[in-house]
């Protein structure tokens, strides 16, 4: 049988903030997701005909039959693209792409902590320690409140190893870990 493809676009949602949110009041937080997950994303998904393919913790990635029902849910270059992206070129070494594609986030969304985290852990894989202290300490500035082991309970990963990969690189810098 011949394979079957078909032409997606893929949107990425994601709740800005929320590792401070759930820090300052988890349950009620974690209901608020679950309640716009139900009420705003999963219908506007089914209306577009589209399907979640994965759940992020606060986020969502939806595959959607075209790229015009994509930028009607979007219109904005979303910039957790960008976070996704440099997760996965984490996740197979490739630190220095990760750096830059990190940096870009940051600079479109001031208020993120986990890209600062995996910034973090990217000079740390690459031994540049005073940047990765750097990075780590304009996280605790915008979230004081970070927590490695909060980010592990509210994001769990499939692999558990990928996750122990992001904790390596802050020892790797000297920095705290769990």
């Amino acid at each position: 049988m011949a394979e079957s493809r078909k032409l997606a676009a893929i949107l990425a949602a994601d709740v800005v903030g929320f590792s401070r949110l759930a820090g300052a009041d988890e349950d009620r937080t974690l209901a608020r997701l679950r309640a716009l997950r139900s009420d705003l994303l999963d219908p506007t998904v089914a209306v577009h005909n589209g399907r979640v393919v994965k759940r992020t913790g606060e986020g969502a990635l939806v595959a959607l039959e075209c790229f015009e029902r994509a930028v009607a849910l979007e219109p904005y270059f979303p910039d957790i693209w960008l976070q996704f992206r440099a997760q996965a070129l984490y996740q197979v070494g490739r630190y220095p792409e990760a750096v830059g594609l990190l940096k870009r986030r940051i600079l479109r969304n001031p208020a993120t902590d986990s890209s600062r985290a995996l910034l973090a852990a990217s000079y740390g894989q690459m031994g540049m320690a005073e940047e990765a202290r750097a990075a780590w300490g304009e996280l605790m500035r915008v979230n004081p409140a970070y927590s490695i082991e909060q980010r592990r309970k509210v994001l769990p990963y499939k692999n558990p190893d990928d996750f122990e990969r992001f904790v390596e690189g802050l020892r790797n810098a000297g920095l705290p870990g769990p």
